[in-house]
């Protein structure tokens, strides 16, 4: 059997015994303020992803483990039907930052994909041309921390004496990459 085509039936029976809803029910995000959990991902990242996320091990690493002044966190699923609009927006995000010298190094752009395999965010970042790392949460662990948010759900965190403090929250599909930008640029990092 083809593997897309298993793929799909086991993704059709595992939403059929656990509705993607359910899998995504909202519990309590973290909202603006709070502090960023620990989270732990166990799948191997590519040498880009750990040099840009300032990583020493290409796998067990956490966030905590993740350099940089401010962060872009994009929480999604390779199922949700709203998602790939953000990814237009956060590749332009994502470009301009890297373009700027006073931003690059220190702003950074990661997804986390809920309930997904390394496979599923391989061919969702090859089909929608995902400039920045994807992060797999197979396990639900790192939706959990966050406090189950629907999908898509947009986190800026920043560095702070603290820890990692989540300065603004965005629920649904963003505005435009200008919007992103604007906030950015309203935030000291």
């Amino acid at each position: 059997m083809n593997n897309k085509i298993l793929v799909v039936l086991i993704s059709i029976l595992y939403f059929a015994v656990f509705p993607f809803s359910e899998a995504c029910a909202d519990g309590k995000p973290l909202s603006k303020g709070a502090q960023l959990p620990k989270m732990s991902f166990k799948d191997t990242v590519s040498s880009e992803t750990m040099a840009y996320l300032g990583l020493s091990r290409k796998r067990n690493f956490s966030s905590d483990d993740m350099r940089g002044s401010l962060f872009i966190v994009e929480v999604f699923s390779t199922y949700c039907t709203s998602c790939p609009r953000n990814i237009p927006i956060l590749n332009h995000v994502y470009d301009a930052i890297e373009k700027d010298a006073g931003s690059k190094g220190k702003i950074k752009i990661i997804g986390i994909a809920i309930g997904n395999t390394g496979r599923e965010v391989e061919s969702y970042k090859t089909e929608y041309k995902v400039l920045f790392p994807v992060l797999t949460d197979y396990d639900f662990a790192a939706h959990d921390a966050l406090g189950k948010p629907r999908v898509p759900y947009t986190i800026y965190v920043q560095k702070t004496a603290t820890g990692k403090t989540v300065v603004d929250v965005h629920q649904g599909v963003l505005d435009s990459a200008e919007t992103v930008l604007k906030k950015v640029r309203s935030l000291n990092y």
